[in-house]
């Protein structure tokens, strides 16, 4: 009870002004919000309205879609570049964990990631080891270069953006047209950035990415050929069997485009079949490969740290532990048939997407 005397109870005042204190700095985020709200609505309409002009050099029968999907990409865009300096900080953080891990753990990290999920990500997994043999890093480096471009392209829009020479209290941009709003920003991009960087440092990255198809083309070229295979085979007795329908279903001035579409179709139908093949070689492949790598690395990362006594070369601890691993990870491929389950399908979107687009360049 002395102790709970002692105590300060404070007063209604204090209580007061600890509660008005919280109103005003919830208030001042609220407004700092609502005008962070505002800014990037009005760059996204600016956006848009660079695009709806642009689209009138278009071919007139893509203008109508252009502008229908005009604000869509104006989000993205502006949602890209609000996102910008996370993924940049996420780059960095993973360069540093890179860097700093044990390089045995990191070798068992990345063993059981290819143990687990190689065979969902085959060309991804290969082009990211074919980029590192043709020049990645001289790539993160022309990479970094345009960054540091687009930096300064956006830092002087955002500049542009305030602008109010008439002095009316609105800024111009949002004064001017959309031609008008268009040429304007063209012409900033183009007086703030420098062409010789620019130039040499896409042309780096597109030296890379060609480098990079070559060797995904020679490496998977029997899974291609499977496909081509595949797709000449059901070629015929498909057409056969869905060219009537369709020559009854589609008007007479689109008959032409018959045996392309079925050409598409069975293409479509030979590519995931010689893909789903190719999974599963991959998934085999790539369970034994990872799950050795993993093994050997924990268990030597273990023997550095004084915990165990392992020598690779005397031991089959590393073969009964990877062996084993590398079971569960085929298992864990082929029952998931090979797609990442969720909620792991939403974090690995992008790299889905990456998939999707390798097999379907390489394919070509």
């Amino acid at each position: 009870m002395s102790e709970l005397r002692q105590r300060k109870i404070p007063t209604g005042d204090q209580v007061e002004g600890k509660v008005n204190e919280a109103k005003e700095m919830v208030e001042e985020k609220a407004k700092e919000l609502t005008a962070a709200m505002k800014k990037k609505q009005e760059e996204t309409d600016r956006i848009t309205k660079m695009l709806e002009a642009a689209s009138e050099k278009a071919p007139p029968a893509m203008v109508k879609y252009i502008k229908m999907l005009a604000p869509v990409v104006a989000f993205a865009v502006v949602a890209f570049e609000t996102a910008l300096p996370l993924i940049a900080k996420a780059i960095s953080t993973f360069d540093w964990f890179i860097n700093t891990c044990p390089l045995d753990l990191l070798y068992a990290i990345f063993g059981f990631i290819i143990c687990f999920f190689g065979g969902m990500y085959p060309t991804t997994i290969a082009a990211l080891e074919a980029w590192q043999q043709s020049g990645g890093e001289a790539a993160k480096e022309n990479v970094k270069l345009l960054y540091s471009e687009a930096k300064k392209v956006a830092e002087e829009s955002a500049k542009d953006d305030e602008k109010d020479e008439d002095g009316d209290g609105i800024a111009d941009v949002n004064q001017i047209d959309a031609k008008e709003l268009l040429m304007r920003k063209a012409h900033l991009a183009l007086t703030s950035c420098d062409p010789d960087t620019v130039n040499g440092a896409i042309q780096g990255i597109y030296t890379g990415w060609m480098g990079v198809l070559v060797v995904l083309k020679v490496e998977f070229a029997k899974t291609i050929a499977l496909g081509v295979a595949i797709g000449n085979f059901i070629n015929k007795p498909l057409t056969t069997v869905a060219q009537p329908v369709l020559v009854h279903t589609m008007p007479k001035d689109y008959h032409k485009w018959i045996p392309t579409i079925i050409a598409y179709i069975c293409k479509s139908i030979a590519i995931s079949i010689a893909w789903y093949v190719q999974r599963i070689i991959s998934a085999f492949h790539s369970a034994i490969r990872g799950g050795l790598m993993c093994s050997r690395g924990v268990l030597a990362e273990l023997n550095k740290r004084g915990i165990i006594e392992f020598n690779e070369d005397e031991s089959y601890l590393d073969e009964i532990v990877g062996w084993s691993l590398a079971a569960m990870g085929f298992y864990f491929q082929f029952s998931q048939n090979f797609s990442v389950p969720f909620p792991l399908n939403f974090l690995l979107l992008p790299f889905s997407m990456v998939e999707t687009y390798i097999v379907w360049v390489i394919s070509d």
